[in-house]
């Protein structure tokens, strides 16, 4: 069983019995459930349209209180800025408005994390870890992340001693790898992408390769030592047969890798579905390594994307080889459809909540880092203000050719570079040559003409008032970044809730891990059956 000690050092003592994480205001998960949908319901206005539709659909005039508009409007950028904090409220603001910042902030589910930076074991990839090849494509926030999940999983693991860790969603493996070469632990990774799988395996080559280099360098006195110097004499004598130099070299790998007692991870393409039975699961990790021991499986997950976290979690509940899960969820809008999120827990079913692919996005902008000073505030508003006006010339001109009115396009404009934004001529030409090139290559509105430079774009904005409508937006930017955590809250909530309906068999947390700064999808759902 987990040791309770060890795991009050990540969700605090106040949290442990509860196993949720809550604001101090709550102490019954399904009350704050209740607070957090009602609020959601009351101001669906902010997300219920796309704020790209901002003037196609008149929601500055049509959907803000206008006791809310001029109070909001005069709102210096430094105060635009600390806004989506909670903490800029004035008194002589109307009382609705004050209302709506003061329960958004309480609603909040807490993302600080109870471990201190300091009391974390793994602090540095070079001091604390044996391989530089396990870093390789690692930006520093992946680092961030796969030290604390590396760390916490290795701590779980140890205490439930599953015979197989299974990492779902793997991408490229990274947390596999190290878990597996830094750890020890017996490994598998899944994904649905044969490029990722692809590009795990060649990371996972040059890993095996340094780590045997290393274990051999510390055994250059043993036996086996002196079998692969033959081993390589041989391979040095055979010429032009490449296809025998391969074999003979991943024959020789395997066998210092049983030597040296090192465990390969198994990687595997594949998906997994709710509707699964318990031999499904199993059927699948056998098929791809028949060799492993799946009595006990742990499931894990990295920033998991859309259906896949309850994916994992019924799959945890149903197969009575999965013991324990560890996941920590994202990108929640990611899901196969344009159809609305679905709850689990009896409770949130219950209650009716509705959230489709506009508040799921808008539940992945919940962020303590979106906005860290004045020029990255300015250039974010600034953008989306040149895309916003981009939307409406695009519909404009779809429908000047199209008989039929349409209020969606499938062009995908986002993500242009800050060097094509230098200003908005910058932007539009750059977002022109980015739609030419996706009607010519994904065959996109072929009946629509777009236009050889940019100036008609370029005409269409500079007939805007661009200073009112930009304050505008924004404006309606910052309210919706107070109601993003709220809406990521319920969602995560509803899945710890969903695992507590289970509650005489396992038991579930909801813990805080990474530095909310660095990673703001930073909520573990960890969960463990009782052993009988």
């Amino acid at each position: 069983m987990i040791n309770e000690v060890l795991l009050k050092k990540y969700i605090g003592e106040e949290n442990f019995k509860s196993g949720c994480i809550r604001p101090n205001k709550y102490k019954d998960s399904i009350k704050y459930a209740d607070d957090l949908i009602e609020f959601i319901n009351k101001y669906s206005f902010l997300y219920e349209n796309r704020s790209l539709d901002f003037f196609r659909d008149n929601i500055w005039s049509r959907l803000i209180p206008e006791e809310w508009k001029q109070p909001l409007l005069d709102l210096t950028d430094d105060e635009c800025v600390e806004f989506h904090s909670g903490t800029v409220i004035k008194g002589e603001w109307p009382i609705s408005l004050k209302s709506f910042i003061t329960d958004a902030i309480e609603l909040w589910i807490p993302k600080n994390v109870y471990l201190p930076d300091d009391q974390w074991i793994l602090q540095d990839t070079k001091k604390d870890f044996n391989l530089d090849s396990l870093f390789l494509g690692m930006s520093e926030k992946k680092i961030h992340e796969i030290l604390r999940m590396s760390e916490f999983v290795n701590m779980i693991a140890k205490q439930l001693n599953p015979n197989e860790i299974v990492d779902i969603g793997a991408g490229e493996a990274y947390l596999t790898q190290i878990l597996n070469h830094q750890f020890n632990h017996s490994m598998t990774a899944i994904d649905c992408s044969e490029s990722f799988i692809e590009g795990a395996i060649k990371r996972q080559s040059l890993i095996e390769n340094q780590r045997i280099k290393k274990e051999l360098k510390q055994q250059k006195e043993t036996t086996s030592t002196t079998e692969i110097i033959n081993n390589k004499l041989k391979l040095n004598n055979i010429e032009n047969n490449l296809n025998e130099i391969k074999k003979i070299k991943e024959i020789e790998k395997k066998e210092i890798m049983n030597k040296l007692n090192l465990k390969s991870t198994n990687m595997c393409v594949t998906t997994i579905s709710t509707d699964m039975k318990n031999d499904d699961f199993l059927n699948i990790l056998n098929r791809n390594d028949s060799t492993k021991n799946y009595e006990s499986i742990m499931l894990i997950g990295l920033h998991t994307c859309g259906i896949l976290p309850p994916t994992m979690i019924k799959n945890y509940l149903q197969c009575s080889n999965i013991d324990s899960i560890i996941d920590v969820g994202c990108c929640y809008y990611k899901i196969d459809t344009d159809s609305n999120h679905e709850f689990m827990s009896d409770h949130c079913i219950k209650k009716n909540l509705k959230l489709g692919p506009a508040p799921l996005k808008l539940s992945c902008e919940a962020s303590d880092s979106s906005q860290k000073d004045l020029e990255s505030f300015k250039y974010s508003s600034r953008i989306h203000y040149y895309r916003v006006i981009l939307e409406d010339w695009i519909l404009n001109e779809i429908n000047k050719s199209n008989n039929n009115l349409i209020k969606s396009h499938d062009f995908t404009i986002r993500n242009i570079s800050k060097n094509q934004s230098k200003d908005y001529k910058s932007y539009y030409n750059a977002a022109l040559i980015r739609m030419k090139r996706q009607q010519n290559e994904q065959s996109i509105h072929l009946d629509f003409k777009l236009p050889e430079t940019c100036q008609p774009i370029i005409s269409y904005f500079e007939q805007q008032n661009q200073k009112q409508q930009e304050k505008q937006i924004t404006t309606f930017l910052l309210l919706r970044s107070l109601l993003a955590p709220v809406l990521e809250s319920i969602i995560v909530l509803d899945r710890f809730l969903y695992l507590n309906q289970f509650s005489s068999t396992t038991q579930s947390f909801i813990i805080p891990i990474f530095n909310k700064l660095i990673s703001p999808r930073n909520l573990i759902i960890l969960s463990f059956k009782n052993k009988k």
